[in-house]
C-alpha cells in the first residue's frame, strides 16, 4: 500500500470549510478512482495545521492519481483559503485498524 500526504496550514474557519470540501467533493471523486483505499484527515487547532492522507493499493495507483490529486489539493487549499506546506509520498510499511 502507498500513501500521499498533504500538509496544510489554515485558520479554524478554513478548517471547517476544508473539511466540507474534502467530505462532499474530493472523497466521492477518490472513491471512484482506481486503487483508492482510504482517506484520513487530521487537524491540529493549536498548530493551525491539517494533514490529509490518501491510501492507494499500489504504487501504480498512487502514480496514476498524482496529477489529479495534486490539482485537487491545490483547488481545495485555494477554495478554503489555506496554504499547502507540503505534498509527500510514502510506502505504507504498517497499517492496522481494530474492528469496530
Amino acid at each position: 500500500m502507498f500513501a500521499r500526504l498533504h500538509v496544510l496550514e489554515r485558520t479554524p474557519e478554513q478548517d471547517d470549510l476544508g473539511l466540507e470540501i474534502v467530505r462532499d467533493q474530493i472523497l466521492p471523486w477518490l472513491r471512484d478512482s482506481s486503487g483508492f483505499r482510504g482517506l484520513i484527515r487530521l487537524s491540529s487547532p493549536a498548530e493551525a495545521k491539517t494533514l490529509v492522507i490518501t491510501l492507494w493499493a499500489d504504487e501504480e495507483s498512487l502514480r496514476a492519481s498524482a496529477e489529479a490529486g495534486d490539482r485537487l489539493g491545490e483547488l481545495t487549499t485555494a477554495a478554503a483559503g489555506g496554504t499547502r506546506l507540503g505534498l509527500e509520498q510514502y510506502e505504507v510499511s504498517l497499517f492496522d485498524v481494530a474492528d469496530a
